[in-house]
């Protein structure tokens, strides 16, 4: 029973964001204790749904390795690996709207509903898994679970924010990991009460944040979709782990954080600990190496506009609901209703 459920939340959640997922391969491998799942392109489409500034141009995700003790599980730890995780953004320019009224208000309406009933059945199923084997073992898999993530990679190009000067922002890391550990720093295993008292270990490999001014977007001879892995490497590995820049794409990165390793610490306390204690109930040490910060004129310059950008977005969205689905040319007269049903909105906030 928890092998099927465990198939279908996998199903559910990463066959919502990414293309390649082959779900009666996904079946067996879960049952069998090893998951892997290779070379798949991230769905643009799912992430652009949120609204944001920014839009999704491309996106790869080279690994996912997920190994489950079901003979030993609840005594040994469930491990799961990322690598690869490309991902390059865009402005989002273009803010859809539509013609009925009031449908802003709607959706509004509609959200805190739902959000109601989930909480309301998020606390049912607390309260019944508390109660339960299934609920223990639930906790016992989460407080004990191993993480580790490589070569990471996500770029923003922008050509609109401030025209005649394109830049490209971006955020590298070799590898995060996590585990859980004792009081002496050494990596454990819990079960029962000690759930309630739980450290994690992490460590921190290369991590970089750039921002390169003047520089023209990566420009390839194939469309994004028809790349092969290795291609995705070539393009992508510049800014993660001994990486060069791949000829023709790019020039050395303009670091706004020089590549820098460190570790960090986090402990949960029991609450029965905390009465004659004045600890926090949850505290979080951070310890990095050789911080290195950097911002160039040019850099703050691209830096402001690109602020400029996202609240002129932000702004548009607002009234997205009153938007034309046709040019001003086609339908002017659909456009001046646009901006007095703007203005009226924006008014009557005012009084």
């Amino acid at each position: 029973m928890l092998e099927d459920q465990v198939a279908y939340l996998l199903q559910r959640y990463l066959g919502n964001y990414v293309r390649g997922l082959n779900k009666e391969a996904l079946k067996i491998s879960v049952w069998q204790g090893d998951v892997e799942l290779t070379n798949m392109q991230l769905k643009p489409e799912a992430l652009n749904a949120l609204k944001l500034p920014v839009k999704v141009k491309a996106g790869f995700l080279g690994s996912v390795k997920i190994k489950v003790p079901w003979s030993r599980l609840g005594q040994d730890p469930v491990i799961v690996y990322l690598d690869r995780i490309f991902l390059l953004a865009e402005p989002a320019t273009e803010v859809e709207g539509h013609s009925e009224d009031g449908i802003q208000e709607v959706k509004k309406t509609r959200v805190r509903e739902m959000e109601m009933k989930l909480l309301e059945r998020m606390q049912r199923t607390k309260t019944e898994m508390n109660n339960s084997w299934l609920g223990s073992l639930v906790s016992t898999i989460i407080g004990n679970l191993k993480l580790s993530i490589s070569n990471i990679h996500i770029r923003y190009e922008d050509i609109e924010s401030n025209p005649g000067h394109p830049f490209a922002a971006g955020v590298s890391l070799e590898k995060l990991s996590a585990v859980t550990v004792d009081d002496d720093g050494k990596e454990t295993f819990i079960t029962g009460g000690a759930l309630d008292r739980i450290q994690k270990f992490v460590e921190l490999n290369q991590l970089a944040v750039y921002l390169d001014c003047d520089i023209s977007p990566w420009y390839l001879d194939k469309p994004w979709e028809d790349l092969h892995p290795s291609e995705w490497d070539k393009v992508f590995r510049f800014g993660t782990k001994n990486g060069k820049p791949a000829e023709g794409l790019t020039k050395k990165h303009g670091y706004i954080l020089q590549p820098v390793s460190g570790y960090a610490r986090y402990t949960k306390l029991r609450e029965n600990d905390l009465a004659d204690s004045h600890e926090p109930l949850q505290k979080a040490s951070v310890y990095l190496d050789d911080v290195t910060l950097c911002l160039s004129k040019n850099g703050y310059r691209d830096i402001l506009k690109l602020i400029d950008n996202f609240a002129a977005f932000n702004q548009r969205l607002k009234y997205a609901h009153y938007r034309p689905r046709v040019s001003v040319k086609t339908d002017p007269s659909s456009w001046w209703k646009y901006a007095f049903n703007s203005i009226s909105d924006q008014l009557k906030k005012g009084r």
